[in-house]
């Protein structure tokens, strides 16, 4: 990310990211508030992200 400071998220990403749980939740969207969007380390292996990622299907 260059010189942007890596605890920082751009306002493009928080936005994408709020439009995605407005998408996957609709109306009840609105109850949602978002307080927090941290970077998580990337350490995880790949058979465990697909195992995270086939349980949120």
């Amino acid at each position: 990310m260059g010189s942007e400071n890596m605890d920082e998220i751009n306002e493009e990403i928080v936005a994408a990211i709020e439009a995605a749980i407005f998408a996957a939740f609709g109306n009840s969207a609105s109850k949602f508030r978002i307080k927090i969007i941290k970077r998580v380390s990337s350490d995880i292996p790949e058979w465990r992200k697909a195992g995270l990622y086939s349980q949120m299907k």
